[in-house]
């Protein structure tokens, strides 16, 4: 079998890297329809030439596969357009709804005389224990990615721009633990071109290193990046974009929401010791916020994650426990990943055999997709104040400060098909399916001020030679960048991009609620979204 593999170089600060081939006939393979570099990076990962099951060739119309052995073991990475393919998940709901994009590729390459683009979502598209992302999460974001699709695909105009260009969804598998990114992202560089080239990548997975990287070489390939739900303040490159705001803004609507209960003073960090880009950077800003206030340096307490690597057994709160009791804090901040968190609520829940009176408690952290049961944390005497992007239970009900395009989208994705997709409200209850949605949204909109902005100046330009009017990934870009006044029409709050001053190209203006869940939150009020500023560089 042949292996083509690729080695990195010495590091440099434009990030970029020397590739070392070691198969001489197989330097590079590109197919002129849908190119694709079988490139490989991750020697613990190979991707191999093979192609997949049910596939004659690793490429071909429509698709670009190959096998590579991950956490999960043996899947398919690469893209698909049109071609229907599961990449090797088992997930029968996360399949259905690939099958349904594909569907919709299919019909916008068939309409005669009508242009089109790609957007592609990168991301893991099979799950596995320890896994970047969970089956829920990725078919949550894939329904958002469709909802978004099948609005823009509508045929008429609406707040995403005019009915024209239509868009299909490249779906980029980077496996499930995402070793084989350098592969995927190179291989959409060879999509940039031709009658309709790729104009931005949403998705991105989570806030760990691959998707940081992802997003550097995204940049020197000049494709704009758009990430969903990545947080991490040094999840930073100069064209990746996020919908979500950073764990700085989250700790900022935190300290502005406790602002309103000055009694509150007794605190406890607990925080995961995992090399994660999330949960460092929200423990980092824990500290700078509350640490003086609630005496987090004498009060915290380090456990290990469950998302690998781990450096020992995940998990153990018992001692934290312990600590708690003799601490006996009002609010626990909590850094760690909320797949950790129904654990620490569990332990939480055997303080009585440490204090002879177990008064309820408050766990602080800031998470999207943050579904915990309310009867766990009742079980356990535990309330949860969670600084999120979304809040669909309460913009279900159109409670206050509801975003101006949730209902529409909501009605959509819900409505029984034909007129709507027919998923569920619970299918809402992460923010997955929201942001995700957005992250094309953003893409969407973009691309159609970019081709609206030719069409009007080639209608006007006099004896001036017209320019081309399908959107390219640069154009994309520039588009991308707006003001208060010109907001991408987010289901998850209208927000924007200011290009000067920069502030690492986290979103402004985009609200982020504090949500209650559990009845030992009772008596703490609603409160009013804080709304992300403008802060250059993000700081």
């Amino acid at each position: 079998m042949d292996v083509i593999s690729v080695q990195d170089g010495p590091a440099t600060g434009s990030g970029r890297r020397i590739l070392v081939y070691v198969a001489i006939a197989l330097l590079v393979v590109a197919v002129a329809a849908g190119g694709y570099a079988l490139l490989h990076r991750d020697d613990r990962s190979p991707v191999t030439a093979a192609p997949c099951p049910g596939l004659e060739t690793p490429s071909g119309s429509g698709f670009a596969l190959a096998r590579a052995d991950t956490a999960a073991g043996p899947e398919c990475v690469g893209w698909i357009v049109e071609r229907d393919h599961p990449f090797g998940s088992g997930d029968a709901a996360v399949n259905a709804v690939i099958s349904r994009i594909v569907a919709e590729n299919v019909r916008v390459r068939d309409q005669a005389d009508v242009p089109y683009v790609r957007i592609a979502v990168l991301m893991p598209m099979t799950s596995a224990p320890g896994g970047a992302m969970s089956d829920a999460e990725i078919l949550h974001s894939l329904q958002g990615a469709y909802a978004a699709q099948r609005q823009a695909n509508a045929g008429k105009a609406s707040e995403l721009g005019d009915p024209t260009p239509l868009f299909q969804l490249v779906l980029t598998n980077e496996g499930t633990d995402q070793s084989a990114w350098a592969t995927v992202v190179d291989a959409l560089g060879g999509l940039k071109e031709g009658a309709h080239p790729l104009v931005a990548v949403t998705g991105l997975s989570i806030s760990v290193p691959q998707t940081r990287l992802a997003g550097e070489r995204l940049s020197e390939l000049r494709i704009p990046a758009i990430g969903a739900v990545i947080t991490a303040d040094d999840m930073v490159a100069p064209w990746l974009f996020k919908i979500s705001p950073p764990n700085q803004q989250y700790t900022a609507a935190l300290s502005a929401y406790l602002s309103r209960r000055p009694e509150i003073r007794g605190g406890y960090l607990v925080w995961d010791r995992n090399p994660d880009n999330y949960v460092q950077k929200l423990r980092t800003n824990f500290i700078a916020t509350f640490g003086a206030e609630f005496h987090l340096g004498d009060h915290n307490h380090a456990f290990n994650g469950s998302k690998p690597p781990v450096p020992g057994t995940p998990r153990l709160f018992s001692d934290i426990v312990r600590n708690i009791c003799a601490v006996d804090p009002e609010l626990v901040f909590y850094s760690g990943r909320d797949r950790d968190l129904p654990a620490f609520v569990d332990a939480l829940g055997t303080r009585g055999q440490c204090q002879k009176r177990v008064r309820p408690i408050l766990i602080a952290t800031g998470a999207t997709g943050l579904t915990i049961a309310r009867d766990r944390l009742d079980d356990a005497r535990v309330g949860v104040l969670d600084a999120s992007s979304t809040d669909p239970v309460s913009w279900g009900a159109g409670g206050p400060g509801t975003p101006a395009h949730y209902a529409a989208f909501a009605r959509l994705f819900t409505s029984p098909e034909p007129a709507g997709l027919g998923f569920t409200d619970a299918d809402l209850g992460s923010g997955y399916a929201i942001m995700h949605r957005d992250a094309v949204v953003a893409a969407v909109w973009a691309a159609r001020r970019d081709a609206a902005a030719k069409a009007h100046r080639n209608a006007t330009r006099g004896g001036e030679p017209a320019v081309a009017e399908t959107p390219t990934a640069e154009d994309v870009r520039n588009a991308l960048f707006g003001s208060s006044t010109d907001r991408i029409p987010a289901a998850s709050g209208a927000l924007y991009f200011q290009e000067q001053p920069g502030n690492d190209l986290w979103p402004v203006g985009k609200p982020v609620p504090v949500i209650r869940i559990g009845a030992a939150t009772k008596g703490w009020p609603a409160g009013t979204p804080w709304t992300t500023p403008l802060l250059p560089n993000g700081s």
